[in-house]
């Protein structure tokens, strides 16, 4: 028993440079090995000299550090190994210290005492409460994204999935075995290949994996998703595993998949609008030409009025056509507009407009007086948002309407802004607004179509517009262009 007990003694002693509180005691409490920190521990809580053979009980009964001791060295003395959390609270702050009793025994199986063991896991603890709020905040961005990450064990061919991978892919975790081959029998038929070449392509071109396709889960359901990744290789150059992200991309494919659409369908309207009119606008301007001018003085004002509108009317159908190409305008073709003469063009188009709301227009152009882009698209550009102002005037005020300009080191800001009705402006207003049948007020006529030109117009001589508005105040557009 004292080659025990010594063996004990030395163990003990390896541990007392760890910081960790290690001792021993005999079956009747008496200690009989401990290390530098047990003798720390014991004159720091005043509980008298630290001696071997000093009785244990009276240590565990006044010690707050020593109190889980008494019922787990019983339970040790009983052949019991057992381990305890406690919590402690010194200067303002709470530690955690694990407590490990175990049983120690003579040669013929009989307990002759015990070990204990202390080690404060404080910093365990809150690396591992900091590793799984990381983990849950991980989680969160995953959903809201609608993204999930994976690993592709080439040697096992065993895929790791997120959970939100499981949700994206339509499956259940635990109850589905994640493979190549399962997951080539969920991507959609008609993408198979393309999907198993790029991963080829990956590995054997040492390249970035990433591509849209397909995949069929719950019973036909097509979703659309993106996938990134790269394969990782071993020492002699040979592919082991790969790991990347996916991302449920449906709702965006879907977008654009209706953009396209009402592309297309505004695309066939201008088609129509475009050979129903051109007829009678070909018609009209011949019959100015065989006009007998200077015979009537008011004929003549009003054959003027009605050829200019024409002309008007006939740019306007050649720049729709143009504009909804959706092509961006080369740059070599912008041209320096001077917005004054713009203003000529639009005021001689709005007169009557104007003079019916007995509007008043304002223009302040001295801070840029020109404009890099094409004239007929800001001819369109301020014809729309000079009329919309127009429309959704109030009834028991005059239209006031300011058009202004500003210039900074890098671009040229043209900004339109009335008093009328104006609403109450969400982001999801805003973006409705330029939409192709999106308006300002539902209380007016009209399809919808202005802003949505002036958008794209605005877009193609790459520039950008942006709307403010507030009810009963007015509305301002403001649009940046580059010089």
């Amino acid at each position: 028993m004292k080659e025990k007990q010594i063996l004990i003694h030395n163990k003990i002693e390896i541990v007392g440079d760890r910081g960790d509180v290690v001792w021993a005691m005999d079956s009747d409490y008496r200690l009989t090995a401990f290390n530098s920190s047990f003798e720390k521990r014991i004159r720091d809580e005043h509980l008298g000299d630290t001696i071997k053979g000093m009785d244990l009980r009276r240590i565990y009964e006044q010690g707050v550090f020593f109190s889980p001791c008494k019922q787990g060295c019983e339970k040790a003395l009983n052949r019991y190994a057992t381990t305890s959390e406690h919590t402690f609270l010194h200067n303002h702050s709470t530690f955690v210290h694990e407590f490990s009793f175990q049983p120690f025994m003579d040669d013929t199986g009989n307990v002759i005492g015990c070990c204990i063991w202390q080690k404060d896991i404080t910093q365990e603890l809150d690396n591992i409460h900091q590793l799984e709020e990381s983990e849950e905040r991980y989680q969160e961005a995953q959903e809201i994204a609608n993204f999930g990450h994976w690993n592709w064990d080439m040697i096992k061919d065993e895929i790791t999935w997120s959970d939100q991978l499981f949700h994206i892919f339509g499956q259940v975790p635990g109850k589905f075995e994640a493979t190549f081959e399962a997951l080539m029998n969920i991507i959609h038929p008609e993408d198979q290949q393309v999907f198993n070449e790029d991963v080829e392509r990956c590995i054997n071109e040492k390249v970035l994996h990433d591509i849209v396709h397909r995949i069929v889960v719950n019973d036909g359901e097509i979703r659309y998703v993106h996938q990134i990744g790269r394969a990782f290789y071993d020492m002699n150059g040979i592919p082991y595993r790969m790991s990347g992200t996916t991302q449920d991309i449906t709702k965006d494919v879907m977008y654009n998949h209706q953009i396209v659409q009402q592309n297309n369908e505004l695309q066939n309207f201008v088609r129509i609008i475009s050979h129903n009119l051109r007829a009678p606008i070909s018609n009209l301007l011949m019959l100015s030409k065989i006009y007998d001018w200077g015979t009537h003085d008011m004929n003549d004002d009003i054959m003027k009025k009605i050829e200019n509108t024409t002309e008007a009317l006939d740019q306007t159908i050649k720049d729709l056509n143009l504009s909804l190409s959706l092509k961006r305008v080369d740059k070599e073709n912008f041209k320096k507009i001077k917005l004054k003469e713009v203003m000529k063009d639009v005021d001689g188009l709005l007169a009557d407009e104007i003079d019916k709301k007995e509007a008043v227009v304002l223009t302040d152009f001295s801070r840029a007086e020109g404009i890099m882009g094409i004239r007929s698209y800001f001819n369109n550009i301020l014809y729309n948002l000079i009329l919309n102002a127009l429309h959704y005037s109030k009834e028991e005020e005059k239209p006031s309407i300011e058009l202004s300009t500003e210039e900074t080191e890098s671009e040229v800001i043209l900004t339109v802004s009335d008093n009328g009705i104006g609403i109450e402006l969400t982001p999801e207003r805003e973006r409705k607004i330029f939409d192709m049948y999106g308006r300002l007020s539902g209380a007016t006529e009209g399809k919808g179509l202005g802003l949505y030109l002036v958008k794209t117009q605005v877009e193609a001589m790459n520039g950008k517009i942006e709307v403010k508005s507030e009810k009963d105040v007015g509305t301002t557009f403001i649009m940046h262009f580059q010089k």
